[in-house]
């Protein structure tokens, strides 16, 4: 059985709750931006917005983390618009259980559906590296920790010894290949957005100040492929799985993110609000307290929640050999850090959070 994202998202939410101050900031230029619209258009005779403010969300996998943001957005909508309508769209993979992504929707106590009658959800499932909804029709887009998923590429996310690339040299095919990714991932949006639209985004970068031994997610990903090459050493899975094993990231570096940010201002008229860098510690979503262990065990939760769907593409046979496979790996990493845990976890990675404006 594969893993609940939503119970193992902490650190994801820790990503929004530090771009928060962002959050506000471009919801606040949004509302902005509308009104500057209704004013020149005259169309209003009081302080009520009879158009539909459509958001739309990017990898929302299972919803607990996107309810958070949404809610800010129509809330404070809704103090200037009271009687607004709502369409919020909800995108992720065709597999993801978008049966999970309603039923939270519905039942959270602090879903954003109580906030008022005049809100409407759905869900895409589709990559965001298509695009999502008709041109012109969003007005504001967020995407918090998807930015760095893509389809797996053999010549680019392979690594010998981690599932995960986050450290890696970069060829003038790779550095064309992870600019023109995001080039793409923005310049979709900037369609997507109606004019005044904004589009609030982070992406994970490689921060050059962090070594290899830093890095708990580096080490994590290096432990489990030793982990599955031991699975292989008992004739379990073939070498040849073991050995594709990764999960499709691309950790950008800052020229990268810099040098797609400048194309697609150029070509689509998306402009630059706000661009920060933050670093996303452990111990920014966790007890400084707990054990090696315990730190470990969360931390593998965590991010074996994202990875592991990908991971088990990798593997051959039916799916109940796949779960069967998975569900000894998991045995044997519980294990191997009961005798032997990751120590001192608490970098985790950096990000930037960007806003951009659509400006026609």
């Amino acid at each position: 059985m594969e893993s609940t994202y939503n119970d193992f998202s902490k650190i994801q939410s820790q990503t929004i709750s530090g771009t928060w101050d962002m959050v506000i900031k471009s919801c606040d230029k949004m509302i902005d931006n509308i009104k500057s619209k209704n004013e020149r258009l005259s169309k209003l005779n009081s302080n009520e917005n009879p158009n539909v403010i459509r958001i739309l969300d990017i990898g929302s996998s299972h919803g607990r983390n996107s309810i958070m943001p949404i809610n800010l957005i129509i809330s404070n909508v809704l103090k200037q618009f009271p009687s607004q309508c709502f369409e919020v769209y909800h995108e992720d993979l065709p597999e993801n259980n978008f049966s999970l992504l309603f039923k939270e929707i519905s039942d959270n106590e602090n879903s954003y559906i109580k906030l008022s009658n005049q809100i409407y959800f759905y869900a895409i499932g589709n990559s965001f590296y298509n695009q999502l909804v008709p041109s012109n029709s969003i007005d504001y887009v967020f995407s918090f920790s998807a930015s760095h998923w893509d389809i797996y590429n053999d010549s680019f996310h392979y690594d010998k010894v981690s599932i995960g690339i986050i450290y890696k040299e970069r060829s003038k095919e790779y550095k064309k290949y992870c600019i023109d990714n995001l080039y793409k991932n923005f310049s979709l949006r900037a369609k997507e957005l109606k004019k005044g639209g904004i589009f609030l985004v982070t992406i994970i970068n490689e921060n050059e100040c962090t070594n290899v031994e830093n890095d708990s997610l580096y080490q994590l990903f290096c432990l489990f492929k030793t982990l599955w090459r031991e699975i292989a050493n008992e004739n379990l899975i073939s070498f040849n799985e073991v050995e594709k094993m990764a999960i499709p990231i691309n950790v950008y570096k800052k020229d990268e993110v810099y040098d797609a940010i400048k194309l697609v201002e150029t070509d689509h008229q998306l402009k630059l609000v706000t661009i920060e860098q933050n670093v996303q510690k452990f111990s920014d979503s966790h007890s400084l307290f707990l054990s090696d262990q315990e730190k470990s065990e969360i931390l593998f939760s965590t991010m074996n929640a994202a990875c592991e769907s990908s991971l088990k593409n990798f593997i051959k046979g039916d799916q109940n050999t796949k779960d069967s496979l998975y569900k000894l790996f998991i045995s044997k990493f519980l294990n191997h850090i009961k005798v032997s845990p990751l120590i001192n976890i608490d970098y985790l990675f950096s990000y930037y959070s960007i806003i951009f404006e659509k400006i026609c």
